[in-house]
C-alpha cells in the first residue's frame, strides 16, 4: 500500500491538476471561438395563432461544462497547495471532494473569492452535474431553468481562469514537501512570468539550464 499511496501523492501534485484545468479550459476556448456567432432559434406556435420565438447560442453546454471542470481541477489544485496532508494516506480528503465549486472556492485560505466569483462558480456547479450532460437533473424537485453562455459569462470565466493560475504558479514555484514522503516539484509557467513578480533572476536561470538551444536564448535575454 505504501507504494501505491507514494504513486497516488505523486500524481496528485498541483502540476497534474493544473494540467487538466489548463487542457479543459484552452479547449473551452477553442469551442467558443468557433461557435460564438451562431445561434439557433424556436418559434412557438400557440393554438390562437399567435407566436413567439426565443433564441439561444447553437453551442453553450460544452463551454459552461469545461470551464466547470477547469475550475474544479484549479482550485483542487490550490487547496492541495495549500495542504498537501489533504492527500494523506493515498486518498483524497473529503474537503476536496464534490462539484459544488461555491463550495470549495470557499475552502481556499490564500486567495479569496467575491460576489461575483461565487456566482459564476454557482452557475458552472449546476452546469458540471446537470445541464451540461443531461437534460433534467435526477429528481424532479431540482429541476432549473438553464442558464447559457454569454460574452460577459466566458470573460468572467477566462479572467477568473487567470487569477486562480497565476496564485497557483505563487504557491508551487519552489516545490514543496507532500505526504508519503515526496516532494512537489517547482511548477514554471513561462507564459506567465511577464506578469508574475514572484519569479525571480534564480528562478530564469535555473529554467534555462533545462532548455536547449533556441529556447535558452529566449528565456535568459
Amino acid at each position: 500500500m505504501t507504494n501505491l499511496a507514494k504513486k497516488f501523492v505523486e500524481e496528485a501534485a498541483p502540476e497534474y491538476w493544473y494540467s487538466y484545468a489548463q487542457e479543459l479550459a484552452e479547449t473551452a476556448n477553442a469551442i467558443y471561438e468557433q461557435s460564438k456567432r451562431q445561434w439557433i432559434a424556436y418559434i412557438d406556435r400557440r393554438g390562437d395563432s399567435t407566436t413567439s420565438t426565443t433564441s439561444r447560442p447553437l453551442v453553450s453546454r460544452p463551454v459552461l461544462l469545461l470551464y466547470g471542470l477547469s475550475f474544479e481541477n484549479l482550485i483542487k489544485g490550490i487547496l492541495i497547495s495549500e495542504h498537501p496532508e489533504l492527500l494523506e494516506g493515498g486518498k483524497l480528503h473529503k474537503k476536496l471532494l464534490g462539484h459544488d465549486l461555491v463550495a470549495l472556492a470557499r475552502r481556499m485560505e490564500t486567495i479569496p473569492v467575491n460576489g461575483e466569483d461565487e456566482t459564476l462558480l454557482a452557475l458552472l456547479s449546476d452546469v458540471v452535474p446537470y445541464h451540461g450532460r443531461y437534460p433534467v437533473p435526477r429528481r424532479a424537485d431540482d429541476l432549473k431553468p438553464e442558464r447559457y453562455i454569454t460574452e460577459e459569462v466566458y470573460t468572467s470565466c477566462t479572467l477568473l481562469f487567470q487569477r486562480l493560475e497565476m496564485h497557483l504558479y505563487r504557491l508551487n514555484i519552489d516545490g514543496m514537501p507532500a505526504p508519503e514522503g515526496v516532494h512537489f516539484p517547482c511548477l514554471r509557467l513561462l507564459h506567465l512570468d511577464d506578469e508574475a513578480d514572484f519569479v525571480t533572476e534564480e528562478h530564469r536561470r535555473t529554467t534555462a539550464d533545462y532548455i536547449k538551444g533556441t529556447e535558452v536564448d529566449k528565456y535568459t535575454k
